[in-house]
């Protein structure tokens, strides 16, 4: 094997008297794609922001070619050649997509002006490269996630680099996107470059992943190479456990019960167009489409987050005009959001703070008595425990927490009121493949239950595993409701591109 090109000893860090990492080490090779896989907490993002210059370690010490390397920030990072696409998106909403790209880097002319035209051209090369439709002077604030995702990508290509590190690249991306990404990654190790990729998805990382290192609670338990590993391996590192695999999670619900919603001819200008279906209590439907298919749009609309030009929406048998998420939650609906970062946590609160924010209960003891902070502490503990949350305190800052642990505090604020009807979109982005499974039973039993759950995913596997339907949309119209007996990734996928495998080659039925 050649010389590495970047080497981690013995880093540690602590914040605050908590233990992120502690004596880890860690060595990435030329034209190699090494994964780093662990539960959410395990420190896999701190040692990202480690090598990215946002953080700096307590102990321990870094080696770029062999020589010591000193990380002041993230222009420290990018001089030395070392390139991240983080977890969470850092985009400047009000800037376009040319600018975000180039953001701190912009190419100048002799008189020191910004190259706008060598801006254009060099944007227009990457964003065809990473697959990107949307136009390079469109504002960041009007894109989807899965195109910010796309952006961060780009963003993170357009420079010179040795080292590329992705922390969750893919999370917001469908089955195509993701495979041109693979593409990319590929290309990149032909010509030396050296990923370290991490991702909570396992398929994805038995693909391109030629070596595997394992955290857990903020130590190295294993490095070994990827093709001499299982799926149940890695999981075990991870774990310190084998996990039970819970049958709860694909198991029928019991009968749907009565109408939850009956959506009817929904239009959304330039989102959504004549878009009919159904959902019941004590049903899981999915929903499912590629970037720009409507379904960001879709569970925003019924949130009360997007107008309609016209459609109607029935809750439990009534009409409901749903023209703010105050109506929606008093109509019995609750959203998780897509984007936690920008739609979802309140950064400089606290957890039990997000969680309880937006339950309607708060409000219902008299004025003078103030906030229930007892019955808010009980619900904590509740959420805590059935979602496994990981605080030090309920009052421990949000943004302090992992990034899964802040997904399952956004999950908890969707159940603490008394909603039946949940719109979950992208309920397992950036959880650890444990938690995953957890959620998906959980969202099994509240069917069971009697809640109604729309599960709006890229993740096409997660929606055959936890739904009773599927409702696929394309370009902004319902392709199609696929029931349980045909609910496959295949069938889903072509529907989600345009096509019906029930169809012959030529065309015919």
């Amino acid at each position: 094997m050649s010389n590495p090109v970047l080497q981690v000893r013995q880093v540690t860090k602590q914040f605050a008297g908590v233990r992120a990492l502690a004596g880890v080490d860690l060595t990435l090779y030329p034209g190699e794609v090494h994964a780093l896989m662990g539960e959410n907490g395990a420190g896999k993002s701190t040692l990202i922001n480690i090598l990215s210059g946002l953080v700096r370690p307590t102990s321990g010490s870094l080696d770029l070619d062999g020589r010591p390397l000193q990380l002041h920030g993230t222009l420290d990072a990018r001089r030395a050649g070392i390139s991240t696409i983080t977890q969470e998106f850092n985009l400047v909403p009000q800037l376009t997509v040319a600018e975000n790209v180039f953001l701190g880097h912009e190419p100048t002319r002799p008189s020191g002006l910004v190259d706008w035209r060598e801006i254009r051209k060099r944007t227009e090369r990457i964003l065809s490269e990473v697959g990107m439709t949307v136009s390079m002077n469109q504002r960041v604030e009007y894109l989807d996630v899965g195109d910010r995702q796309l952006v961060e990508i780009a963003k993170a290509l357009c420079g010179d680099f040795r080292v590329l590190l992705m922390d969750e690249p893919t999370a917001a991306l469908n089955a195509a996107e993701v495979d041109r990404l693979f593409q990319i990654i590929a290309a990149l190790k032909q010509r030396g470059a050296a990923v370290l990729y991490v991702s909570h998805r396992l398929n994805e990382v038995f693909r391109i992943a030629d070596r595997v290192t394992v955290l857990r609670d903020g130590l190295r338990v294993g490095c070994r190479s990827a093709a001499d590993l299982t799926e149940d391996e890695v999981i075990t590192m991870m774990l310190g456990r084998k996990l039970a695999r819970a049958p709860s999670a694909s198991s029928p619900a019991a009968a749907p019960a009565a109408s939850a919603l009956a959506v009817r001819n929904l239009h959304v200008p330039g989102a959504l167009y004549d878009v009919s279906f159904d959902l019941a209590y004590g049903e899981v439907l999915g929903c499912a489409g590629l970037i720009g298919s409507g379904r960001f749009e879709l569970t925003r609309t019924l949130f009360g987050l997007q107008p309609r030009s016209h459609g109607t929406v029935q809750v439990a048998g009534r009409e409901a005009a749903l023209r703010s998420p105050h109506e929606a939650i008093r109509a019995g609906i609750s959203m998780l959001a897509e984007d936690r970062k920008t739609e979802g946590i309140f950064p400089d609160l606290g957890v039990l703070e997000n969680l309880m924010i937006g339950a309607p209960e708060t409000g219902r003891r008299p004025r003078r008595l103030g906030l229930d902070r007892d019955r808010e502490r009980r619900q904590y503990e509740q959420m805590r425990s059935l979602l496994s949350i990981r605080a030090r305190s309920p009052a421990q800052i949000i943004v302090n927490l992992s990034g899964g642990n802040q997904q399952k505090v956004m999950l908890g604020r969707a159940l603490v009121g008394s909603s039946r009807i949940l719109l979950l979109n992208e309920p397992t982005r950036g959880v650890d493949v444990g938690t995953k499974m957890e959620i998906h039973a959980l969202v099994r039993r509240l069917a069971g239950e009697g809640y109604a759950v729309l599960v709006s995913s890229s993740d096409v596997p997660e929606l055959v595993a936890i739904s009773d339907r599927c409702l696929v949309l394309s370009g902004g119209r319902v392709k199609g409701v696929v029931g349980k007996e045909e609910l496959t990734e295949s069938h889903v996928t072509a529907l989600a591109i345009g096509r019906d495998l029930r169809e012959q080659p030529d065309g015919r039925s």
